[in-house]
């Protein structure tokens, strides 16, 4: 008994290789945001629609699956507590590309009005790992092979 062996240094235990997003069953590609707001705010939030999609700040485009989406099909957000999915290289680079994507607009300063509406971008971007971001790396670290 207690003498099994460990898994290799690095190993994920009871995470996939995907994100969130290819476990959730909502449906995606709406991509008509106007505005982000918090999840408290919305009135009526639609169980087929991609909370992304619906302005709601979701972190599953660049968290790891393995949970089962519970998160998002309860209607909640996804935090991101399952960590990056594999071979992202900095999660809030994922995560802000993410977010844009969704974007109803062309125009530089909508765009910029409509992604100060993300009340804490840090927060919601680096909440679990801002200490392994590249933001402020040398160049060496932007080279990971």
């Amino acid at each position: 008994m207690g003498e099994g062996a460990l898994p290799p240094a690095g190993s994920v235990i009871g995470a996939g290789k995907s994100t969130v997003c290819d476990e959730c069953p909502r449906t995606r590609n709406v991509k008509t945001i106007k505005q982000f707001v918090r999840v408290q705010d919305v009135k009526t939030i639609d169980p087929q629609i991609c909370l992304l999609e619906q302005g709601i700040p979701c972190n599953g485009p660049a968290t790891r699956d393995g949970c089962g989406s519970l998160c998002p099909k309860a209607g909640a957000q996804c935090i991101g507590c399952y960590g990056p999915a594999e071979g992202v290289i900095d999660y809030g680079a994922r995560l802000i590309t993410a977010f844009s994507s969704v974007i109803d607009s062309n125009d530089p300063v909508e765009i910029d009005h409509i992604l100060d509406g993300i009340p804490d971008p840090v927060g919601q971007f680096y909440r679990f790992n801002l200490a392994k971001s590249i933001l402020r790396a040398a160049k060496s670290a932007w080279n990971q092979e």
